[in-house]
Formats: C-alpha cells, structure tokens, sequence
C-alpha cells in the first residue's frame, strides 16, 4: 500500500493542515497528486487566518500537482451531467479517473461514481 499515488479531496488536505493524524496516516508514505481544483479551494478555505496560506503553499509544494487540462475537462462534464455532482466535485472526480488512481475523501458524494473511480472514504 505504501508508495502509491493517490488523489485526495480539499478536505483531506485541511484536515492534516489541521492536525488530524488519522488523515495523515491515509497519506503518509505514499505520493499525493492534487487537482488543480483542491489547490485552488484550500487557498480560499479560510485565507483571512493569518499563515494559512503559507501552510497550504508548503502542503501543496510537497504534492504533484495535475493542471485541469482538456481530458480532465471533458471528464469533469461528463461526471458532471453523469452523477449530477457539483462542478468542483466533478473536477476532483475526473482527475482522479483520468489518472486511475484512488480518491480519499471525506465527502460520500463520490460514491456516487464508484463504477468509475476507487473512492477510499475516510471517516472522521
């Protein structure tokens, strides 16, 4: 299990910038990939409280960012009409599918799609 890559939703990533060691130990030991997407919502998840960008900055500097280019794209629409999630849930899904690893999240709306995508829910 250790050394694989996983997706993980903006959940995940605040919960371990919040210090949630169960979290932590979902990822640790192995290669996290993040969309695009899950940067961008971490950013502005509480973006007023003084060091929190810097904090995610360090998080994200020690991912794989995948950018959500044109397969991701069309993925992302296709879940989107699909599975009726929102359009940043979609986005986070399409990576994940596109690059055909899991996606840990916090949030059961990716069962959803579970034909499509590993999803690995993580329960607080």
């Amino acid at each position: 299990m250790r050394n694989e890559r996983v997706v993980i939703d903006t959940n995940i990533l605040l919960y371990i910038l919040a210090g949630d060691e169960k979290a932590h130990g979902l990822v640790k030991g192995r290669d996290v990939v993040l969309s695009a997407m899950v940067r961008m919502e971490a950013m502005v998840y509480h973006g007023a409280v003084p060091g929190h960008l810097d904090m995610v900055q360090r998080f994200i500097d020690r991912c794989a960012l995948e950018e959500i280019h044109r397969g991701i794209q069309d993925r992302a629409v296709a879940i989107r009409t699909d599975h009726k999630l929102k359009l940043p849930d979609a986005i986070i899904a399409a990576t994940a599918v596109h690059l055909g690893l899991p996606l840990i999240s916090a949030d059961t709306i990716f069962s959803r799609i579970s034909s499509e995508l590993e999803f690995i829910f993580y329960r607080k």
